[in-house]
């Protein structure tokens, strides 16, 4: 019995032709990353297609789905202990929960604050979109995006860097909105209906 099929080819020859190189993954970078050493490496590797560009929001941006922000040591260690301190407070007003630990009569205000905000919440029932207001223009561009109908923090990451401004997202035609992932077209009608259009 043969081994080729009925072109004359072998099953190896024909297994071989069928295999795809794997895709490269795209990776825009913002403009204010150009020294980063994880820069260089990510030109050198096979992985990624770069292209450099100015990111409305973040660092890096891989395949128009993820948002990337590089921090330090120092900024990342406060983020996290800032995020811990808030899950253990909403833990505690929800289990009720007597003790909380404060290190220090600054820390005990910060639990304060946790506290009030979670008390402010309860009552008045709202979606909030931050502990706070935003102090970074990249931040409270989000902050507004949540606004609008359906629009959370990942959507709301998408339509900025899709569009590039607030404005530009408000304005676009339904057709636009359509083309960025988690907006179909009632959720682009219902939102072109809040801002006007």
């Amino acid at each position: 019995m043969s081994n080729e099929n009925r072109d004359g080819e072998s099953p190896k020859a024909w297994a071989d032709a069928a295999v795809v190189p794997p895709r490269r993954h795209q990776l825009r970078v913002d403009l204010s990353e150009r020294n980063a050493a994880v820069l260089r490496l990510a030109r050198e590797c096979e992985d990624f297609d770069v292209q450099m560009v100015h990111l409305p929001i973040g660092d890096y941006f891989i395949d128009s789905g993820v948002v990337v922000e590089r921090k330090t040591y120092a900024d990342f260690a406060t983020s996290l202990a800032h995020a811990l301190k808030g899950a253990i407070v909403s833990l505690a007003v929800m289990w009720r929960l007597p003790v909380l630990h404060a290190r220090d009569p600054e820390d005990a205000l910060r639990i304060l604050r946790f506290l009030a905000q979670q008390v402010r919440d309860s009552e008045q029932r709202i979606l909030r979109r931050y502990d706070g207001k935003p102090k970074r223009l990249a931040s409270r561009r989000l902050y507004m995006l949540q606004g609008l109908s359906g629009v959370g923090p990942a959507l709301a990451q998408r339509l900025l860097i899709k569009f590039g401004s607030v404005e530009h997202v408000v304005t676009a035609d339904e057709e636009s909105m359509t083309q960025v992932r988690g907006i179909g077209l009632r959720k682009a009608a219902r939102i072109r209906e809040l801002v006007g259009g």
